[in-house]
């Protein structure tokens, strides 16, 4: 559904004081990791892992920037084995920590996330209720952490994705996740991670990247997006994902001089990702392109790039396809294709993911745009 709604948690829980021996070395990966500097992230971790063995979030981190550097050369399938080999690997370790220091939150909050991080693989092929499953395992943990640690604010992030998950959710899933006294709430989820964006020590940056996500791609409120996006993109250049959400939400509030400048300098960024990340980065800047030129009125042009993304799209998940098939019904409509406009819409809801795009394709497949 989205990007890394449970994917890179791990990287929110590391105090902002060297609390723990290791965690200024510990942050000099995490830093590189979110400038896209994965083999120097993942030196730096490793290195302090085994300096730091005991630290209680470098084994996950270490494990997560694997796994997202895995991303960058591999496919899919293969990512998900990287994945759950190192995660195979860690949980013994942190199950032997947690012996040793049950009295600190901190090692049950990265256990709590080791056993979460493992719903990703079903997260990935849209298994919602195993999803919801093994990340609860992990999530009481964190849940019970937050309880009786109110001063950890990273904790907010991972239980504020549980409960607007289930928010957006079918009954049964909210039902479920009252079980584990959690609120099945869109209004609470974003109140959490809003929290955890403004007040968390690490976890702003993902939480930022998170809501910006949701706000262009399920609430669709793009202004809410720019927020948080703007900041990401100035602090990390050099990462083209938070660029993208920086672009689409400049599109989407009519600033469109600036982001023909934006895409400029996108494109000139796309030399410098794997042969990978450009297969899956691509049709993502191409829907944008095509997004600006509908915006511009340009009609044409907008279906030849929207018609492009779509036959290239390569990502795990489909969130941006779903907005794209949507755009080219839109455009069809517009240059009436009614016929075409159709199929379009009725291939952006057969996606089926929690995409605004998907009720907005069903409005449109009664009502032209």
């Amino acid at each position: 559904m989205i990007r890394s709604l449970i994917a890179v948690l791990i990287l929110s829980f590391i105090s902002a004081r060297d609390y723990y021996a290791g965690d200024a070395l510990i942050k000099k990966g995490v830093n590189a990791f979110y400038d896209y500097q994965f083999d120097l992230a993942i030196d730096i971790l490793s290195d302090a892992r085994q300096q730091f063995p005991e630290h209680p979030g470098v084994h996950l981190i270490w494990a997560a920037s694997r796994w997202v550097r895995s991303q960058a050369f591999l496919s899919i399938d293969d990512t998900y084995d990287v994945l759950q080999n190192d995660l195979d690997s860690i949980t013994p370790i942190y199950e032997k920590l947690l012996e040793k220091y049950d009295y600190d939150p901190n090692y049950k909050l990265y256990y709590g996330s080791v056993l979460g991080l493992s719903a990703r693989v079903s997260l990935g092929k849209k298994q919602w209720i195993k999803t919801l499953y093994r990340s609860y395992k992990g999530f009481k943990i964190i849940k019970k952490v937050a309880n009786e640690s109110p001063g950890i604010i990273d904790s907010q992030l991972p239980i504020g994705i549980v409960e607007y998950l289930a928010g957006i959710s079918n009954p049964i899933i909210g039902w479920a996740v009252k079980l584990y006294d959690l609120e099945a709430s869109t209004e609470s989820g974003l109140r959490r991670m809003s929290i955890a964006a403004d007040d968390g020590i690490w976890s702003w940056i993902e939480s930022r990247a998170i809501l910006s996500n949701l706000y262009l791609w399920v609430e669709n409120e793009p202004i809410l997006s720019l927020e948080y996006s703007q900041g990401l993109a100035r602090d990390f250049p050099n990462n083209f994902y938070f660029n993208l959400l920086y672009l689409e939400s400049m599109i989407r509030t009519n600033k469109l001089s600036e982001s023909k400048d934006i895409i400029k300098d996108m494109e000139k960024g796309l030399s410098q990702l794997t042969s990978r990340q450009r297969e899956w980065y691509q049709p993502y800047l191409t829907y944008e392109i095509a997004l600006l030129a509908f915006f511009q009125k340009e009609y044409i042009k907008a279906l030849e790039l929207v018609n492009a993304a779509i036959k290239n799209y390569s990502a795990e998940l489909d969130i941006i396809l779903s907005n794209a098939y949507l755009l080219q019904g839109m455009i069809y409509d517009k240059i009436n294709e009614r016929a075409k406009a159709k199929e379009s819409y009725r291939d952006c809801i057969g996606l089926d993911n929690f995409s605004y795009s998907i009720e907005k394709a069903k409005l449109h497949l009664k009502i032209p745009f």
